[in-house]
């Protein structure tokens, strides 16, 4: 019973987390998730540490598609960028949109959001194939299998989904949108979760 009860618990907590999308925050808000805010976990997260302001960066425009390619591969394989938000800046246009199942967020948002939502040290993202190159160079996609920690005071759990990821390059070559989609519906997701 006392299992059960847990197990209850858990799911109860993952699922307000994802299902606090609806939450706007305050505008000096700092806490914001990679898919939406969380108003459950943001006081215990606001101590965390903001991804530096890389506005400022030379962007690499117009790399070749391949290029590109390779520096996605290893922002996903020895980055984890998906469960980290470490990816390489300066082939990301400052307006970036990030959308996946549940909205779309700014560059900004997405990776303070990831960082304070997910524990990437717990996390596991693995590249499914490889990073392919799109109608000619315009697009690159990739195939995801991701075990995603979520940074909760006291407890992480788990969940487990897999997915195709696509990112759009703007006419400078910089990465202007990322679409996430994923393979399970979200009530599967949940389903998925372990302590």
């Amino acid at each position: 019973m006392a299992r059960l009860r847990r197990a209850i618990v858990l799911h109860a907590c993952v699922l307000l987390a994802l299902l606090a999308r609806t939450y706007v925050p305050a505008p000096d808000a700092t806490v914001a998730s990679r898919r939406g805010a969380l108003p459950i976990a943001g006081a215990a997260l606001l101590g965390q540490a903001a991804h530096a302001d890389d506005a400022g960066l030379s962007k690499r425009r117009n790399l070749p598609a391949a290029a590109m390619a390779d520096i996605v591969r290893r922002d996903l394989v020895e980055r984890q960028f998906l469960a980290t938000a470490d990816f390489t800046p300066d082939i990301y246009d400052e307006s970036c949109t990030f959308t996946d199942e549940i909205d779309t967020y700014q560059k900004d948002k997405f990776i303070k959001g990831t960082k304070a939502l997910f524990v990437g040290s717990e996390s596991q993202v693995e590249l499914v194939g490889d990073v392919e190159v799109l109608e000619e160079g315009k697009k690159l996609q990739f195939r995801f299998q991701e075990t995603l920690a979520f940074n909760f005071p006291l407890v992480h759990p788990k969940v487990t989904l897999s997915g195709t990821c696509t990112l759009t390059r703007g006419d400078d070559g910089l990465i202007v949108a990322y679409r996430e989609k994923w393979d399970q519906s979200m009530p599967e997701v949940l389903a998925t979760t372990k302590l």
